[in-house]
C-alpha cells in the first residue's frame, strides 16, 4: 500500500467497478497486507469496501502472525453462503490429500478463516474517512507504518480479532444442521486460541523442546475444537520426531490425540505405522 499508485486498489471507485463487473453469482475477494497496514488505514479500506458491498465478509489467508492478511470478500447477489454448494466445490477438487496440498482439507479449513461479517465490519469501519480517488487516505498514511510504525503486524492481528465477531447464521446456510454449525464456531474459536499462542512460541530445532512449549497449549486447542488440524498435525509430527528419544512420550501423546480427534482424521493424519 505504500508504493505510488497501490493505494488505488483499496479506494471505493475500484471496488465499485469490481462489482459491476462480475457475473450474477460472481464473487470477489480482495487481499489486505495487514502487515503493512496500520488499522486506521484498514478502517478507511473497509469502510470503502462496504460501499460496495454492504452484505461482505472478512476471513484471513492463513493464521500467519508474521505476515496477517485479511481477504475482504463480498458476493454480487449478496447472500450468504450455502454449506451443500461449498462441500460440493470443495469435493470437485479431488481427494483430500489434493486439497490438503492448499490448505482447504475440508469445510471447516476453508471456511475456518472467516472472522467478521456485515455488521462487524460495520462497527470496526466506524466513522473512518473513505479511501477514494481523490482523497487517498491510505497511499498518504501507509508510508508512516512503513518508516515509524506504531503496531507490530502481531499486535495488529489480535486487536482486529477482539474487535470483529461473527456466527455461523451470519455466514453460512446451513439447512439446519446445528451440530455442524456449532463446531464451524469451535473451529473459529480455537483458531483465535491458536493465534494467541503463537505470540509466546519459540521456535527450536529441538523437538523435545518445542513440544515442552505447544503440547499443553495444542491439546487445550484442540478441546475447544477436534476438527482444528492446525493443532492436530503439528503434534503428531511431534510425537513422531520425539518418539526417536523418548517412545513413551510418543507413544502417550499420540494416545490423547487418538481421543480427540474423529477416528477419520485420525487414520488421515497418523504418521506410518501408528494407530
Amino acid at each position: 500500500p505504500a508504493r505510488g499508485g497501490t493505494g488505488a486498489l483499496y479506494t471505493a471507485e475500484h471496488f465499485a467497478a469490481v462489482r459491476a463487473r462480475l457475473a450474477p453469482a460472481g464473487l470477489f475477494c480482495q487481499w489486505l497486507p495487514l502487515h503493512q497496514l496500520d488499522l486506521d488505514s484498514l478502517r478507511s479500506v473497509v469502510r470503502s469496501f462496504l460501499a460496495a458491498y454492504p452484505h461482505g465478509f472478512a476471513l484471513l489467508a492463513s493464521n500467519s502472525l508474521g505476515t496477517p492478511t485479511v481477504g475482504l470478500v463480498g458476493r454480487a447477489d449478496d447472500r450468504r453462503f450455502d454449506h451443500a454448494q461449498v462441500t460440493a466445490r470443495l469435493a470437485a477438487y479431488g481427494d483430500p490429500k489434493r486439497r490438503g496440498d492448499f490448505g482447504i482439507e475440508d469445510d471447516f479449513a476453508l471456511l475456518g478463516g472467516f472472522i467478521a461479517g456485515p455488521a462487524a465490519l460495520t462497527r470496526f469501519a466506524g466513522d473512518a474517512p473513505a479511501n477514494t480517488d481523490d482523497h487517498p487516505v491510505v497511499a498518504y498514511g501507509a508510508p508512516r507504518l512503513t518508516y515509524a510504525p506504531d503496531s507490530t503486524p502481531p499486535e495488529r492481528l489480535m486487536a482486529l480479532l477482539q474487535a470483529v465477531t461473527l456466527t455461523p447464521e451470519e455466514l453460512i446456510d446451513a439447512d439446519g444442521d446445528a451440530y455442524w454449525a456449532m463446531r464451524l464456531g469451535n473451529y473459529w474459536r480455537a483458531r483465535d486460541r491458536f493465534i494467541a499462542i503463537g505470540r509466546t512460541v519459540r521456535p527450536t530445532a529441538d523437538p523435545t523442546a518445542m513440544l515442552d512449549q505447544v503440547q499443553a497449549p495444542l491439546l487445550g486447542v484442540l478441546q475447544i475444537s477436534p476438527d482444528f488440524r492446525p493443532a492436530y498435525d503439528p503434534l503428531v509430527r511431534l510425537a513422531e520426531a520425539v518418539s526417536a528419544q523418548d517412545e513413551e512420550r510418543g507413544r502417550r501423546l499420540l494416545q490423547e490425540l487418538a481421543a480427540q480427534r474423529p477416528p477419520a482424521a485420525i487414520r488421515s493424519s497418523a504418521p506410518s505405522g501408528q494407530p
